[in-house]
């Protein structure tokens, strides 16, 4: 039977694409296309990035149940979902480094990999020698981390995918769930920044070239070496991070509104510059009243979109209430 013209259909395997709604920044949901046999996702122009860090869980959750099925391989000329013309390479260079999609060139969206999305995100780290053997020695043997294909001791490559192998960065994986900081006292986050083939990044202690993904001194997680493994360390945020979504916490209150009051007041300064400028050029200059007030800001206080204004009022009636 053919498939329901409104599903949009994978361009690779020709499969109807699976629609998740996933959580999304203040409230929102985001509708994100996924093929679990070719392993890709289809994001619609910036969707990747409204992601709350509960649809990041989720999305990753599903990539990993995905990499249970057999892989699909890429073909030549693969197409948009939509109006179905060639995708083509673009190479973007994110914080994390380099990075690849395939986009629409009449940019209704584009298509990633499951590597390719978490290399972006910089949720990857280059294996290394140690992190090749400690994973041979895994009794469910070595895996790729875009397919979940069966990689042998000699693989430069995934014989399935053509992935480079690598590992997930399970301590940056828990920030990008949590950027705010709302589960920094978990375990996951016992984290540093230092990188050491053979030494702990969190306390610098000397971890053996085994089975063990942790570390056995502090009990800091360092690295896992599949998605699914990663997703596991990471599933116990889950819970914190949806009551974090629907109440934050009074810190991350204060440090957002602190946020905004900053920005606040760079666009004070820049509507009184603003109207001082204008004032120059008509030749006004408006003197403070016997109160002292400014009154050339004040104009250019009114010169605000009501919107803008009523915003602005709101703000300043929580900042007197906090504190």
């Amino acid at each position: 039977m053919a498939p329901d013209a409104k599903v949009p259909a994978c361009s690779n395997c020709s499969a109807p694409l699976r629609a998740l709604s996933l959580p999304g920044h203040y409230g929102s949901t985001v509708e994100i296309d996924l093929c679990a046999p070719c392993h890709l996702v289809w994001f619609d122009v910036v969707e990747s990035a409204r992601l709350s860090g509960p649809g990041l869980l989720a999305l990753i959750g599903e990539m990993a149940a995905a990499q249970a099925l057999a892989h699909q391989p890429l073909r030549p000329g693969i197409g948009c979902p939509h109006c179905h013309q060639p995708v083509r390479t673009v190479h973007n260079r994110t914080r994390w480094g380099p990075s690849l999609q395939l986009e629409c060139p009449q940019r209704h969206g584009a298509w990633q990999t499951f590597g390719q999305f978490l290399n972006e995100k910089g949720l990857l780290r280059t294996m290394s020698s140690a992190d090749r053997a400690r994973a041979l020695q895994r009794p469910e043997g070595w895996h790729c981390v875009n397919c979940g294909g069966a990689l042998g001791a000699a693989d430069a490559t995934c014989p399935w995918c053509t992935s480079v192998p690598a590992v997930v960065d399970v301590a940056r994986l828990a920030r990008a769930l949590d950027p705010e900081g709302a589960t920094t006292s978990h375990a996951v986050h016992r984290t540093g920044t230092r990188v050491s083939a053979l030494a702990c990044q969190a306390c610098g202690a000397a971890v053996p070239p085994d089975a063990t993904w942790h570390c056995q001194h502090c009990g800091a997680t360092l690295t896992a070496p599949g998605l699914a493994e990663a997703h596991r360390q990471v599933s116990t945020l889950g819970p914190a991070l949806q009551a974090h979504a629907e109440r934050p916490a009074p810190q991350i209150v204060q440090q957002r509104l602190a946020a905004q009051s900053a920005g606040l007041e760079r666009q004070r300064e820049r509507a009184a510059a603003m109207q001082a400028e204008a004032d120059a050029r008509s030749g006004r200059r408006l003197e403070p009243d016997e109160h002292g007030l400014d009154m050339s800001a004040l104009g250019a206080l009114r010169s605000l979109p009501r919107w803008a204004a009523w915003l602005l009022c709101a703000v300043l009636v929580l900042l007197w209430w906090w504190f």
